[in-house]
């Protein structure tokens, strides 16, 4: 994501499109790695859900499905582009522009997507977490689809919008930062509730054992506190990556590092790197998860 046209690419000399060898290095491997982890990583979790493990059939992880085919996006095209960009400054001084533009144009609502799909968990969370008893038949009649749908849609729109307008890349780019800050509202609103929630349940039990009376809390009362701690794992992790390209790239208005320079590429390499992180954080703390992961993994070196 950018604030500037594509077109600014073509006036800067050989020097400004060079990155120093050390680096470049770096951000190659580390693309490298995050696109090869988190194809497989994503593909574990979507394999875990669809495939394997029964138990893992909720209507809360076909969001986390989507998301990893969100992710997806992100590790088998943009990762691989911004591996090509940093060879050919690294070793050429080239400053790659058609690749950029092909990065720009998948990479700009690659964010957008994510954020979008951690609002849809975050709501569905806040459902589960303020309405246990209602929130399995709401998901189940309609909320799951009406989540999908809208988030896919208007991604594709957007998409759609921005391969059209490739001359106007600073207009799309800042239509992704308003997608960012809507969606990332909700993420707030809906875990501020939880923790309300969550705090005045305390409140209550504290109350009730000096009075000496007992408050029950049902075991999947529990599990669901527990997963939305999980996922709010997962929107920290997602702000840490992106926040930094947000503040730097927009906060001020105008970008606060070279454009294209070594602090730039990893800023971008930093936001992709999230996309390979989310399928770890689901195995640490969820056992179903992790066992679905091991099963597959078992099965993948049987067949080899």
């Amino acid at each position: 994501m950018r604030n500037n046209s594509l077109g600014d690419i073509t006036n800067l000399s050989a020097s400004d499109c060079s990155l120093p060898l050390a680096h470049g290095f770096g951000l190659m491997a580390a693309n490298s790695v995050g696109a090869v982890v988190g194809t497989f990583g994503n593909f574990l979790v979507c394999t875990a859900v669809l495939y394997t493990s029964p138990r893992l059939r909720r209507c809360s992880n076909y969001l986390l499905v989507s998301l990893a085919i969100a992710d997806l996006i992100v590790t088998m095209v943009c990762e691989p582009l911004v591996v090509g960009i940093v060879a050919k400054k690294t070793f050429f001084n080239d400053c790659a522009s058609n690749l950029e533009l092909a990065y720009v144009v998948s990479s700009n609502f690659s964010c957008s997507a994510s954020v979008m799909h951690l609002a849809a968990i975050s709501v569905d969370r806040f459902l589960a977490v303020i309405f246990p008893l209602r929130h399995g038949r709401i998901m189940k009649s309609h909320g799951l689809k009406v989540m999908l749908i809208v988030v896919w849609v208007v991604w594709g729109v957007a998409t759609v919008f921005a391969s059209l307008r490739v001359p106007f890349l600073k207009e799309t780019a800042y239509m992704v930062v308003a997608m960012f800050i809507i969606s990332y509202f909700l993420v707030i609103g809906s875990y501020l509730s939880i923790t309300i929630s969550v705090f005045l349940l305390r409140r209550r039990k504290k109350q009730a054992s000096r009075q000496g009376r007992t408050v029950r809390i049902s075991v999947s009362s529990k599990a669901e506190r527990r997963f939305a701690f999980t996922l709010a794992i997962v929107i920290g992790v997602f702000t840490a990556c992106w926040f930094p390209m947000i503040v730097v790239f927009f906060a001020a208005g105008k970008s606060l590092v070279k454009m294209y320079g070594t602090a730039y590429m990893w800023i971008r390499t930093l936001a992709l790197l999230n996309s390979a992180m989310n399928f770890l954080i689901y195995s640490a703390r969820i056992r179903d998860f992790r066992d679905s992961y091991a099963l597959i993994c078992r099965k993948i070196l049987r067949c080899g």
